[in-house]
């Protein structure tokens, strides 16, 4: 009996799982954890404070594990193989497989900007100022559309947290 390299091993039948997909199991088993530890602590704290943390990270595990067993089952199915002109531009598989450097530094330039103007205006204030400019911007929409996106999102972030659940949000380091 010889032992097989790790290449060579086969996987279900002689098939191996994409890459993709071995990931995609390894990301939702860390959010998995991730939320089911954060549900836990939240249950250390008073009622009134842990309900949105609980609502919220208790959904993410739910979810997760939904995922987490769409993702298994993705594993065992063979992998197919790509052909010309099959690939659909709007698939989100399509665009992370695809994406250039230029366009990766892009989106993590968009994800910096969204958590420093998070981290100095405050929730309030980055949502609609983030979504116009984005929307604008990076997803080449109108004007008018990104105002009126913008609008919506401050008015229902405001509601939401500030009128029906009064949990305080972060106010921002310039903006109080």
């Amino acid at each position: 009996m010889t032992a097989r390299a790790p290449a060579e091993v086969p996987f279900l039948n002689g098939r191996r799982p994409s890459p993709e997909a071995v990931v995609d199991v390894v990301v939702t088993v860390l959010l998995l954890v991730l939320f089911a530890w954060a549900f836990i602590e939240a249950g250390e704290w008073s009622f009134r404070a842990a309900l949105f943390p609980r609502l919220v990270t208790g959904a993410g595990v739910v979810l997760t594990a939904l995922h987490l067993v769409q993702a298994v089952l993705r594993l065992r199915r063979p992998t197919p193989s790509p052909e010309a002109g099959d690939a659909d531009s709007d698939d989100v598989e399509y665009v992370f497989r695809t994406a250039g450097a230029r366009r990766w530094a892009s989106a993590l330039g968009w994800v910096a900007a969204f958590f420093v103007l998070l981290y100095l205006s405050g929730l309030y204030v980055t949502a609609p100022v983030f979504s116009l400019l984005y929307l604008r911007f990076a997803g080449k929409r109108t004007w008018i559309f990104s105002v009126i996106y913008a609008v919506v999102t401050a008015v229902l972030l405001y509601v939401a947290f500030e009128l029906a659940l009064g949990v305080p949000t972060p106010s921002g380091l310039l903006v109080d």
